[in-house]
């Protein structure tokens, strides 16, 4: 039974803690006046972000970190902003209607095993966003972001109402313990999973497997973890032939 207990501890003290590790930048392009624009960071380019792109987060050091935008590799500078990043926050940059905005993102898990969701309307009209039938944001001016609203986990569609357009609906299924960013612009909307369990989802993807442990546990730990419990199970195999 001690053995046992020995192998519950170890199991329960390698799973991960609910609290976000790293500092994260992730930058998009929104503004309608560049079908596309040139990204550096620090000075080292990044690469080309088409209108209503959004970069996956990247992790950096914590301090200051400069972000600009040219039409094209050797134009002057067209847009820059300074990151002032903490240690252990995540952050996106988004240039909205020619200004650049520095958004502070709220990767900590949400409370009560629900979801976070906000929206980044980057559209030219105000607008509704409904779940199902209840409304989650009311007039979202356009070119702002919304704060977080904490909603249920579950597959209620979402849909986008702008004023004097037509609606857009998306089928998302919220996650429990997982943090949203609906992104609205002239040619799409998209949800994009900005955190799960309290940590970076560098893809931005929905993940699968074991929620918020998923992609706590490396290889290494696995392999510990398997030979304790092969110890255990062979140490009380032995017990059992001794006295049975």
């Amino acid at each position: 039974m001690r053995v046992l207990a020995v192998v519950l501890l170890v199991l329960f003290s390698a799973a991960p803690a609910h609290a976000a590790t790293g500092t994260y930048l992730r930058i998009g392009h929104f503004s309608m006046d560049s079908a596309r624009v040139d990204v550096t960071l620090d000075g080292a380019k990044l690469g080309t972000l088409d209108y209503s792109q959004l970069y996956d987060y990247r992790r950096v050091e914590p301090g200051d970190h400069a972000v600009e935008f040219r039409a094209d590799p050797g134009s002057p500078v067209l847009r820059s902003v300074l990151v002032h990043a903490g240690t252990g926050k995540a952050y996106t940059v988004v240039d909205i209607a020619s200004a650049m905005k520095v958004l502070e993102d709220d990767v900590s898990l949400p409370p009560n095993g629900q979801a976070r969701l906000r929206v980044l309307n980057a559209g030219d009209a105000e607008m509704d966003l409904l779940r199902g039938s209840v409304f989650v944001h009311r007039n979202v001016q356009a070119n702002s972001t919304t704060g977080y609203a904490v909603m249920l986990p579950g597959s209620d569609a979402l849909q986008v109402l702008p004023r004097g357009k037509d609606s857009t609906r998306l089928e998302a299924t919220l996650e429990s313990g997982a943090v949203y960013t609906l992104l609205v612009s002239a040619r799409r909307i998209e949800l994009r999973t900005d955190a799960k369990g309290a940590e970076v989802v560098p893809g931005g993807g929905q993940e699968t497997g074991f929620g918020g442990m998923a992609g706590g546990w490396d290889w290494v730990t696995a392999l510990v973890i398997a030979l304790i419990v092969g110890i255990a199970m062979f140490s009380v195999r032995g017990r059992l032939f001794r006295f049975g």
